[in-house]
């Protein structure tokens, strides 16, 4: 009779975890497991690079600024020892140069990565509010004197508030 270990191991191409039954006389010391774990682990990650690879990372025209900062987040997480102004410029770098907020930064001198992710949570917010609008008036047929702009309706509102 064959008794069979458990053993967890990497698959090279997805680094996924997977499990396999080998049989018990294959493992003879938990150092040969150890040693074949960390073998297959080492060959599955990838190096860090450096801050040049930012200066790839663009924003599409399809992009919204919601899945740019994913994106680019998920880059600068490949990159070593990046500084904070660094990868501030370089993701102003990387925005469509005909969007509001890169139209923002050009215009304000900000350094830090964290004013950055402020000031584009604000644009994220009216990106969603503008498609929801529009989504509303396409449902609704268009605009048939009912409905108004969320310009509008603020304008409206503060005409109503002023008496």
């Amino acid at each position: 009779m064959i008794h069979y270990v458990s053993h967890l191991s990497f698959q090279p191409k997805r680094c996924g975890l997977r499990l396999v039954l080998l049989p018990a006389f294959i493992i003879s010391h938990n150092f040969e497991v150890s040693k074949a774990f960390l073998t297959q682990h080492a060959s599955c990650r990838e190096t860090k690079r450096n801050d040049h690879h930012l200066l790839i990372v663009k924003m599409s025209q399809s992009d919204s600024l919601k899945s740019y900062i994913g994106y680019f987040q998920s880059q600068l997480a490949k990159v070593s020892n990046c500084g904070d102004d660094v990868s501030a410029l370089s993701f102003i770098r990387g925005l469509q140069v005909s969007h509001l907020l890169y139209k923002y930064f050009s215009k304000h001198n900000v350094t830090q990565m964290s004013e950055v992710l402020f000031r584009a949570q604000l644009y994220i917010q009216r990106e969603e509010a503008m498609k929801t609008y529009s989504n509303h008036t396409a449902k609704s047929g268009g605009h048939r004197g009912k409905s108004k702009s969320p310009h509008e309706a603020f304008s409206h509102t503060q005409d109503q508030k002023r008496g």
